[in-house]
Order: structure tokens, then C-alpha cells, then sequence
């Protein structure tokens, strides 16, 4: 699946184990009148539930929580459904947030960042991009591929050959953390071909962040060390 429609509402989940961390980010979002707030949730299990019945478009995922924890809801979340997770910490640890891009997070925020910063980030994730506070994306991409167990390279490639020359070419540049702008400018295309392209790259690879792309050419050995 492809971007989500810009223009329309994003609905969102704010999911955190403290009621106050929630109440602060339902005020924040709640001054864009382009996101809706539709629904809370204490942990990990309720999250995945109130997703499965919701369809929120984002989910913004605490990344420590009792029970189950934001890396197993994040993988839960993103296997049975489209919505995309932006994870949330108070701490700007590496290995947490290589465990949420591994289990198919979006992108990674930290709590105290602006109110401009975390209503952007939402809009930005729910429109496909990637958000990181802070970090190298290339560099997340590859401890999390580094990691994983088992490998997977093989089938990595066989994903990868079902594009064009040209989609790869753009996926290529979304390794490298290019924005759609810097991609086109380089292929001498508009922004809104590069997105088209994109879609299909995410139709073919079968996922529906930037980020994951990214991890798949990894592990394809096709990271941006070696394209």
C-alpha cells in the first residue's frame, strides 16, 4: 500500500502507560484540525485491539510499557493491518529504537521534542515518510538488519528483482534517506512521479513504510554503503 491521501483526516492512536504522557499529546495533536484523536490506550494488548477494530492511520506507540511491549504491539500492529506506528520515548537509546524499526515502526520521536515537531511528524508518517529524532536512518536500518536472526537475504533479493530499473532507482535513493524532491531532482522527474514509483515499491516489497524498504535492500546487501 501506498501513502496515504495527504488531504484527508489523520486518525490516530495515542498509546502510552501513563495517563498524563496521554493527555499531553491528545492537547498537542489536537490544535491541528487535520488529525483526529480516536482513541487512547495503557498498553501494548489494547493497542492491538483497538486497532483491529479502528483502523486508526497512526499509531503513536510508547516504546516501554508493562505486559506487552511496544516492539511486539509494533509488529502485531503493522502484520494485520495498514496502520503506521510512530514510536515514542522519553529515552534516546539505539538499541531501543532498532528494535522498533525491526518490528516495522515508521519512525521514532522523542517525547520532549515541540509541539510543531510531533504534529509534523504525525502528518509526515501518516503520508509515508520516514521520522527519526536525531539518528542516522542508514545506520538504524543497518543495526536492525544486523540484529535480525536467520538472514533472509535471498528472499530479500527475489523481492527486489520484481521492480524496474526504475523503481529500484528510487528505492535506492529512499535507502539513502533522500526526500521525494532530492530523488526526482537527481532522476530529473517531479516529486509526484517519484511518489508514484514509490507506490508500486511498496505494492511489490510489501510494505508500507520508508524505513522498511530501506531494511529490505539491506538485507539484500544493497544498503546505501554499497549502491
Amino acid at each position: 500500500m501506498g501513502p496515504v491521501d495527504e488531504s484527508a483526516t489523520v486518525r490516530v492512536l495515542i498509546v502510552d502507560d501513563e495517563a498524563l504522557i496521554r493527555s499531553g499529546f491528545r492537547f498537542v495533536l489536537g490544535v491541528d484540525t487535520s488529525i483526529e484523536i480516536v482513541g487512547e490506550a495503557s498498553d501494548g494488548a489494547a493497542a492491538v485491539a483497538f486497532v483491529r477494530a479502528h483502523r486508526p492511520d497512526v499509531v503513536l506507540m510508547d516504546v516501554r510499557m508493562p505486559g506487552v511491549s511496544g516492539p511486539e504491539a509494533t509488529a502485531s500492529i503493522v502484520s494485520q493491518s495498514d496502520t503506521r506506528v510512530l514510536a515514542m520515548t522519553s529515552i534516546d537509546s539505539e538499541d531501543q529504537l532498532v528494535r522498533m524499526l525491526a518490528a516495522g515502526a515508521s519512525g521514532y520521536l522523542l517525547k520532549d521534542e515541540s509541539p510543531e515537531r510531533i504534529v509534523d511528524a504525525v502528518l509526515r508518517t501518516a503520508a509515508g515518510d520516514t521520522v527519526v529524532s536525531g539518528r542516522s536512518t542508514a545506520q538504524l536500518v543497518r543495526r536492525a538488519v544486523a540484529s535480525e536472526s536467520g538472514g533472509g537475504r535471498i528472499v530479500a533479493a527475489e523481492r527486489i528483482s520484481a521492480l524496474t530499473e526504475r523503481e529500484r532507482t528510487v528505492a535506492e535513493g529512499v535507502a539513502r534517506g533522500e526526500t521525494n524532491q532530492q530523488i526526482g531532482a537527481a532522476l530529473h522527474i517531479s516529486a509526484a512521479t517519484v511518489k508514484t514509483h514509490l507506490e508500486q515499491v511498496f505494492t511489490k516489497l510489501g510494505v508500507r513504510s520508508r524505513v522498511q524498504v530501506g531494511i529490505i535492500l539491506e538485507r539484500a546487501g544493497l544498503g546505501p554503503r554499497e549502491i
